[in-house]
């Protein structure tokens, strides 16, 4: 479907009134429960709720059971006044906020008597939260008061549980899973990358309402991952007009060098870079039909400096971002909205590579098409009875981008050594890529009594996953692993032409060479029935219910089956309200997670992003040159090495995504101003995807256009028992209001284990495999796999911020806010890579027509070693001041890393096999000497909170955004959120009231996994 073609069948769906379309597992409203009771603790049948609010389109009305309880479900989340009334009884107002995906316990005591009561909680702790879920919801105002970015990673770095120490950048890694296995979504419409899991910029920042984020004891309503889920909606308009404009001002001088950058004479440019972002919305009728509009553009010179070389570049980037949202009611409680969002972007000079580069040869120009189109209903068809549902289509493209010369010489180099690419553009212009997905889901949810009361939801979701192109990695379909030229002590040397100078050794330079089928098309089909009862036994016990069932079929091009399988996995929670009254709740979960099927890996048996493989060695003299000629020829390569994907890889029967099992036991209350949670959480990862290659597999003489390229083992995919993945953490957080100037917020993870034997990603390669399997007779778990901590491993991670507001009548506003972040060191393991076989290991695979002829070593345990922690102070000031009724220009100012702490976290790791220490039982060398660059500082990227930190460098360094400014109006004042008073941030769940070196593993058990853009 086009782009013109879907915004048409979008506006035809909103233009109609459809209705039988709606959200997807994205929940994009918030519930609303409690209990009326009478002055004798017994409860109130028959009285009347009335809610009243600006996100809501009219009122809404309940009416009490015979047990005094009444439930509000699908609100739009937002500020609400409830007004409760019986006869004979006072009325009662309360003020409540209804969180996005929330469900809030509102539990009131009518008096006798006609006097009413209103009361308003300022300042206050939210109304309790009663969901067995842990996690964090994050509104506007919060982010808006503190210097972090406003991106949905960014937002979602504010949670507990969460972390970047993740392979690829705008990754996060929740409770220890694969970095690659969350999900973000905007409005229900999954955004989340179909590889890396990285969530697409669909969005635009001063739009974002309410952002949620998900760890642990997630309901059966959300499925594919094993890792979280970060849940956000824009704004929808309102009864008033309002809108804003805000011009952000960025400066590539406003960072200053980190001492890398100093060493290699780098000067950031001074360019003032200008983001543009406005939203307007209102109605078009009140109390029927609003609409809601927001705009982005940016063209921003960015100082990156490239790995190792310390090269400096500017980079250019132009995106354009519209959104446009239709909300309209077709009747009382009946709903039905669509929305439309398109990112056009342009980056230059890039790579799909970019964190891998050191060379500006490498660099082209990429284009990122991208957009989705969504419509939803929901509405009480009964009172006992709410319906909803969604469609939504989300695309996204790498235009562009990649070389274009077909001559081998320019072909993109890999080192080894030091895990870069240099030469020339990685991938291939001629050969798009492309990543989409389509959505549709529908839900009913019931409310009865049985023994208690009953919510029940049963919902069907249909998903596919759509990847297209033949993940070309080369133009010339050549790339060479060869180390460039380096001086005494360890730096680049340049040739004439200011190039890098490879060097051509013999045995250890190696080819690749990548034949990619262009158009290539996969489909990943998944059909999801869940139920999810929340029981409500008494006032002391509650319990959730549920299981989700998934059935699962990939087919590609060529009608090739990858996986056709299916899945059920429970969803349980028990709930004890210690005084009955939601002060302070004990809470127990268990559940398990059916993974992401990432088309990495379940596509290994087609050329959907696989292309056919053949990798040698070279055989040839000695030289150094990118004209050496005898480097460039590949019939200097002994090439004993293959992989043919439609040939000699096959996918098992019944092969299914990993399931992560989580236990979690949590204790939370509130007293007055304060809250706090302390969770426990227990993790493990099972029935891992692994490919097996050994001669059980049978082999295959794999044929080519005629061409017989030789006999290859076969390789398999399929669930493996013996990778495994372990997580324990305790996590700690909290919140007090100083009365209604002053907040003060932290939360504090603490890892009590993150270890096993199996990564399952690494740097533009998501869902990798590993050695488990491959070649068993000459490789082992000691020395090839070991057990130990994993990449995400961080014992301690904490955010503490304090909010601080001031009001100054006609003089505006002002606030100031603090965020200190502290992060623990991050692990590393001594291995050496691309070492050559011992004559051991080469008679235990002499059977093998494709022996490996190199590996990877470990010296000890897996992460044996650790970095150094670090902690960055932020700051944000903020004042605005109103010139005409509602309009009100304000200016913010924020500053990363204040204290411009640049100690050095993360170093060069290479390490090579001592020749002289004893040897184990495969004839390999047991001990190890550092490489010239041990412990040095070479290499920098920017980390995902507008501040740069290295991978082997100083933690950061001082940077300000400059001056962000702007002005909001709002035709009624008193129906917007302010960004003065008291800020919230509500934790959810359980109570009621990248630092590392990323270097590509050498794969000498079979052919080097393609990489993919990123």
């Amino acid at each position: 479907m086009t782009r013109p073609i879907a915004l048409a069948a979008w506006l035809a769906f909103v233009l109609c009134g459809f209705a039988a379309s709606v959200h997807g597992q994205g929940v994009q409203t918030g519930t609303l429960r409690g209990t009326i009771i009478d002055p004798q603790s017994q409860p109130v049948p028959g009285a009347t709720v009335t809610l009243s609010s600006p996100a809501l389109q009219g009122q809404r009305t309940a009416t009490s059971d015979q047990d005094g309880n009444y439930v509000f479900r699908a609100l739009p989340p937002g500020a609400y006044r409830a007004e409760f009334t019986m006869p004979a009884f006072a009325s009662m107002e309360r003020t409540i906020t209804v969180p996005l995906g929330g469900t809030v316990e509102q539990n009131v005591a009518l008096r006798l008597g006609t006097v009413a009561e209103q009361v308003q909680v300022v300042g206050d702790v939210p109304a309790p939260l009663a969901t067995a879920t842990v996690g964090l919801n994050i509104q506007h105002e919060e982010v808006e008061a503190l210097a972090t970015s406003r991106t949905l990673q960014g937002i979602a770095t504010l949670s507990p549980a969460v972390n970047e120490a993740t392979p690829n950048v705008g990754q996060i890694a929740i409770n220890g899973a694969f970095a690659f296995d969350n999900n973000f979504m905007v409005n229900g419409v999954d955004v989340t990358d179909n590889l890396f899991g990285t969530p697409q910029s669909l969005f635009i920042e001063d739009a974002i309402e309410e952002t949620q984020v998900l760890t642990s004891g997630i309901s059966a309503e959300y499925g594919r991952f094993s890792g979280g889920v970060v849940n956000a909606i824009t704004r929808s308009g309102g009864n008033a007009f309002s809108g804003s404009y805000r011009l952000n001002l960025t400066n590539p001088s406003w960072l200053e060098e980190t001492p890398f950058e100093k060493s290699r004479d780098v000067v950031h440019a001074d360019t003032l870079n200008n983001t543009h972002e406005a939203t307007f919305g209102g109605p078009i009728v009140r109390d029927r039909l609003w609409f809601f509009s927001a705009g982005r553009l940016a063209s921003l010179s960015t100082a990156q400096t490239l790995q190792e070389t310390g090269i400096g570049i500017t980079q250019k980037d132009d995106n354009k971002r519209g959104e446009m949202k239709l909300t309209g009611s077709v009747g009382p409680s009946h709903t039905i909205q669509g929305g439309y969002l398109n990112n056009s972007r342009t980056i230059s000079p890039a790579s799909g590579l970019f964190d891998l580069i050191a060379d500006p040869n490498s660099l082209t120009q990429q284009e990122y098409p991208n957009w989705y189109v969504f419509s939803n209903y929901r509405g009480v068809l009964r009172n006992n009875i709410l319906a909803d549902a969604q469609f939504s289509e989300r695309r996204f493209e790498f235009a562009g981008g990649g070389g274009t010369s077909t001559s081998i010489i320019d072909s993109p180099f890999y080192s080894p050594a030091l895990g870069v690419v240099y030469n020339a553009p990685y991938f291939d212009a001629t050969d798009p890529e492309q990543r989409n997905n389509r959505q549709f889901a529908a839900s009913l949810t019931s409310f009865f009594d049985g023994r208690g009361r009953h919510e029940m939801k049963g919902g069907y979701e249909f998903f596919r996953s759509q990847n297209t192109g033949g993940n070309s990695q080369s133009s010339t379909n050549y790339v060479f692993n060869v180390d460039y030229l380096t001086d005494a002590s360890g730096g680049p040397v340049f040739d004439a032409s200011n190039r890098l100078i490879p060097v051509w050794v013999p045995g250890e330079t190696q080819i690749e060479n990548w034949v990619a089928v262009r158009g290539a098309k996969l489909n990943v089909n998944n059909h999801s029935i869940y139920v999810q009862d929340h029981w409500t036994v008494n006032r002391h016990v509650s319990a959730d219910l549920g299981f989700r069932y998934e059935r699962v079929r990939s087919v590609a091009t060529g009608n090739i089956i990858g996986v056709d399988t299916d899945t059920i996995v429970p969803r349980l929670a028990l709930a004890y309200d210690v005084d009955g009254n939601g002060r302070f709740i004990l809470h127990a979960t268990y559940g398990h997670y059916a993974g992401r099927y990432n088309e990495n890996q379940i596509g290994a048996n087609t050329n959907v992003g696989t292309p056919d493989f053949l990798g040698g060695t070279y055989t040839g003299p000695a030289g150094q040159g990118r004209d050496f000629a005898a480097g460039l020829n590949p019939s200097n390569y002994d090439i004993p090495q293959g992989s043919f994907p439609t040939a000699n890889v096959s996918i098992a029967d019944g092969l299914s995504s990993p399931i992560t099992k989580e236990f979690t036991l949590s204790g939370g209350g509130k007293a007055g101003r304060a809250y706090g949670e302390l969770s426990y959480v227990w993790r493990r990862t099972e029935d891992v995807i692994e490919d097996f290659v050994d001669l059980s597999n049978g082999v295959t003489d794999v044929v080519r256009n005629g061409l017989d390229v030789g006999t290859f083992t076969n390789s398999v995919y399929r669930n493996s028992d013996f990778g495994e993945r372990r997580y324990q953490a305790a996590v700690v957080q909290g919140s007090y209001n100083l009365g209604t100037n002053l907040t003060l917020s932290a939360n504090w993870t603490i890892q009590l284990k993150n270890e096993g034997n199996y990564e399952g990603e690494a740097a533009n390669q998501p869902g990798v495999t590993s050695l488990i399997g491959d070649y068993p007779e000459a490789f082992n778990d000691g020395r090839h796999f070991p057990v130990g901590r994993l990449n995400s491993f961080q014992r301690h991670r904490a955010r503490l911020w304090a909010i601080y507001n001031q009001r100054a009548g006609r003089f505006g506003d002002f606030s100031v806010s603090g965020l200190l972040r502290l992060e623990s060191a991050q692990a590393y393991s001594l291995r050496a890579e691309d070492q050559p076989l011992s004559d051991i290991q080469k008679q235990l695979l002499a059977a093998y027509p494709d022996a490996p002829t190199s590996q990877d070593l470990y010296f000890g345990g897996r992460g044996a070693e650790l970095f150094k922690g670090y902690g960055l102070l932020d700051l944000s000031v903020n004042y605005n001041i109103p010139v005409f009724r509602t309009l009100r220009p304000w200016l913010k100012f924020d500053v990363y890393n204040l204290l411009n702490n640049d100690k050095l976290i993360a170093w060069n790791t290479t390490v090579f096999p001592d020749p002289g220490s004893s040897a184990d039982s495969l004839g390999l060398a047991t001990g190890y000497r550092q490489g010239p660059s041990f412990g040095a500082g070479s290499r920098t990227r920017t980390i995902r909170n507008r501040a740069s930190a290295p991978a082997c460098g100083a933690s950061a360094s001082r940077s300000a955004s400059g001056s962000d400014v702007g002005g909001r109006f709002d035709e009624d004042a008193t129906n917007a959120r302010s960004s003065q008073g008291s800020v919230h941030v509500v934790a959810l769940g359980r109570f009621a009231a990248q630092v590392r070196e990323t270097t590509r593993p050498s794969c000498p058990l079979r052919p080097a996994p393609a990489w993919r853009r990123a």
